[in-house]
């Protein structure tokens, strides 16, 4: 007898039932802790790397202090790998291609924008605008 002939190597096969005979192990939550912890990595690493490049732009012709572009990259990089970890646990609740990756950008782009909200304007700066005078008397 060859190994062919010996229906033990071979899966069950399914019921008259319609159903397999076999367990079928079927993953009912699209939730994965290691898969969002995964993305979120490299969601930081990607806004750490382009953030990284934008500030040191800014660092060699002098808007930016070493200090201070160092901490706007870390904060874009924390900012970035939430968002992509939120981002892709939402996405993993559809099951359409296309919902899924509407949901991405969407989430995405709302993580990014309360995490990045503007620092409040100081009192004491106005804001340069031409036309517009102020109530200092000219000098």
């Amino acid at each position: 007898m060859s190994q062919y002939d010996d229906q033990s190597w071979y899966p069950p096969m399914a019921s008259s039932q319609g159903m397999p005979a076999y367990p079928v192990s079927c993953n009912s939550t699209p939730y994965s802790p290691s898969a969002a912890f995964q993305m979120a990595k490299l969601g930081a690493l990607i806004g750490l790397t382009g953030a990284g490049a934008m500030n040191l732009h800014r660092y060699q012709q002098g808007e930016l202090a070493p200090s201070e572009a160092a901490l706007n990259t870390l904060r874009a990089g924390v900012a970035s790998g939430l968002a992509t970890a939120a981002a892709t646990l939402v996405a993993g609740q559809f099951r359409s291609p296309t919902l899924a990756i509407a949901a991405t950008l969407v989430t995405g782009t709302a993580a990014m924008y309360a995490l990045n909200a503007p620092a409040p304007s100081k009192p004491d700066q106005a804001p340069d605008v031409p036309g517009i005078e102020t109530d200092a008397e000219p000098a």
